[in-house]
């Protein structure tokens, strides 16, 4: 019996050893990979964007929510038209709401601008993958995941984003940049201010959203999330307004209804001032590049004499 017992013990603590290794090599891989995946990383963005917030004096201009933010606005030319600095700090809509928002409050001072525009998709909670692929790069983050299902599923989340890291093995030996026809998606794909600029030489691309209509959003608190943050910001002395995303005609049309209740709802729950019309951020889908909520250089330029001419306007009231 004891040394039944005894072989049990020490094939546990064989076990145990096996696993803590097994654990130690995946632990340093992920770490070694995610170093010298910061050069590429799309991700890492972030980085560079919350370093010029940091470098512009306040008042100024702070753009935040999704990609559509980000392919959408010519920041230097909207720092021309208004006489402010601007910083673009949009990044991926999978982040949620909730992680965007909470990133860019530590760069929000008295006197700033606040325009938070959310592609009609996003949920305030957001995907934990898409967070931890920025929080391996901004670790102060990490606070703002959301996991759903407290630690057990905080663990599980943490181990399947290691045992991804392997798969950045490919981008890292990449070199891309502005210039490339072919590349989109990297760190350097921005201009200082954050605004993608990698697509405005790419190959022709189209986009079409198809027969598909959508005829209801999912709201899941998106109002009121916002709600929190725009009170916030007011308490540092921030003004913050709401745009809506710049979408192609194809989608607008297919999710008409929709869009018109979501209208509806912003009008009557938002506390953020809302800068225009949805119709007002519609563009042929021949403007737009990869996704429905990408915009090509022309209409970018546009959209942002749009959004200049709205702070212009609300200025003068």
């Amino acid at each position: 019996m004891q040394s039944t017992l005894n072989r049990g013990l020490k094939l546990l603590f064989r076990s145990v050893i096996l696993a803590l290794i097994v654990l130690s090599v995946i632990e340093l891989t992920y770490r070694v990979i995610t170093a010298y995946y910061a050069k590429n990383a799309f991700t890492a963005a972030l980085i560079d964007k919350h370093a010029y917030a940091k470098s512009i004096s306040s008042p100024k201009i702070i753009l935040v929510g999704g990609s559509n933010l980000a392919f959408g606005i010519n920041s230097a030319k909207l720092s021309k038209m208004t006489g402010m600095p601007v910083v673009n700090m949009a990044l991926l809509a999978p982040l949620g709401i909730d992680f965007i928002l909470s990133d860019a409050l530590g760069y929000i001072n008295k006197g700033d601008i606040v325009i938070m525009s959310f592609e009609y998709d996003v949920f305030p909670k957001g995907d934990v993958e898409s967070q931890l692929s920025v929080v391996d790069f901004v670790p102060e983050d990490k606070h703002f995941v959301t996991y759903k299902d407290g630690l057990e599923e905080k663990w599980k989340a943490q181990f399947l984003h290691r045992l991804q890291a392997p798969l950045s093995i490919e981008i890292i030996l990449q070199n891309p940049t502005v210039a490339d026809p072919y590349a989109i998606y990297f760190r350097k794909a921005f201009t200082p201010q954050g605004d993608i600029v990698s697509h405005l030489n790419n190959i022709t691309r189209t986009v079409d959203a198809g027969p598909n209509t959508t005829s209801l959003f999912l709201y899941e608190g998106q109002a009121e999330t916002m709600n929190a943050f725009t009170e916030r910001f007011r308490q540092k002395g921030a003004k913050a307004y709401f745009l809506y995303p710049t979408i192609a005609e194809s989608f607008y049309k297919n999710s008409a209804v929709a869009v018109e209740k979501l209208n509806e709802r912003y009008k009557k729950h938002l506390k953020a001032p809302i800068l225009s019309e949805p119709g007002q951020s519609v563009y042929a889908d021949s403007l737009c590049f990869d996704t429905v909520y990408h915009l090509k250089g022309k209409a970018r330029d546009e959209h942002t004499e749009k959004v200049a001419g709205a702070l212009l306007r609300l200025g003068s009231n």
